[in-house]
């Protein structure tokens, strides 16, 4: 099938990651880089490793008492990566 219109570089590029499945992945990797953002500096300074996997993202707490804040604190937070992704690509968080 033969396109009329032409497309924009960007365009090109989305469809082409949406072919392969690869713009949730993408989009995970961007959830790490806002992470920082998101909670901030002095919870960030108490996360030493996080990883995304099939939406679950695993994030490791220095802190007790950070854990337990980050604990009540997970469905706003999913939110807000959520919304600055603009999909819903992080569906839960699990604190260790």
């Amino acid at each position: 099938m033969k396109r009329k219109d032409a497309l924009t570089v960007g365009e090109i590029i989305d469809e082409y990651l949406q072919d392969r499945n690869m713009e949730d992945r993408l989009l995970e990797r961007r959830a790490l880089e806002l992470w920082p953002k998101i909670v901030g500096y002095v919870v960030n300074r108490n996360t030493v490793e996080r990883r995304v996997d099939n939406g679950v993202l695993s994030v490791r707490v220095t802190s007790a008492v950070i854990r337990s804040e980050l604990q009540m604190s997970r469905s706003s937070l999913i939110e807000g990566l959520n919304r600055a992704l603009g999909k819903e690509v992080i569906r839960e968080i699990r604190f260790i």
